[in-house]
């Protein structure tokens, strides 16, 4: 089973993992942890840290981070390198749902593919939604 650990600014991973247990139900192994104003990245990182070592092996662990670039995404990639983790920034529910859903079933690196690919097919415009339904009335 992949370990998770969903890292976000405030929040939001507590609110993925929210909708994504509504959705799936009750998940096991699945770590939430939110940076708040006046936390340092160093703090941040060492909570990080923590959520990694209570689970059995970190090559197992994968980590679901809300924004490239920011603290949260910042603080993975140091675990990243120091951990042997792995990580993908910019997640969505969608993305997460794949990753659920899969965990048992595949590798952490095989669960990053798909899941990335997943996340980026759960963007979608209503126009495009609204397009596609007119060619398909329209048997094009």
């Amino acid at each position: 089973m992949i370990d998770l650990v969903l890292i976000s600014h405030g929040a939001f991973a507590a609110g993925v993992r929210e909708a994504a247990e509504i959705i799936l139900g009750e998940q096991r192994n699945l770590t939430v942890l939110g940076l708040y104003p006046g936390e340092t990245m160093d703090y941040f990182a060492g909570k990080l840290e923590k959520a990694i070592d209570a689970f059995e092996s970190p090559e197992n662990v994968l980590i679901l981070s809300d924004l490239p670039n920011g603290t949260p995404s910042n603080a993975a990639m140091l675990m990243v390198l120091k951990k042997g983790v792995s990580c993908i920034s910019g997640c969505n529910l969608p993305l997460v749902l794949e990753v659920l859903a899969l965990r048992n079933e595949v590798t952490v690196k095989e669960a990053v593919g798909l899941a990335c690919k997943t996340g980026k097919q759960g963007i979608i415009s209503s126009e495009d939604i609204l397009s596609n339904k007119k060619t398909e009335k329209e048997g094009v």
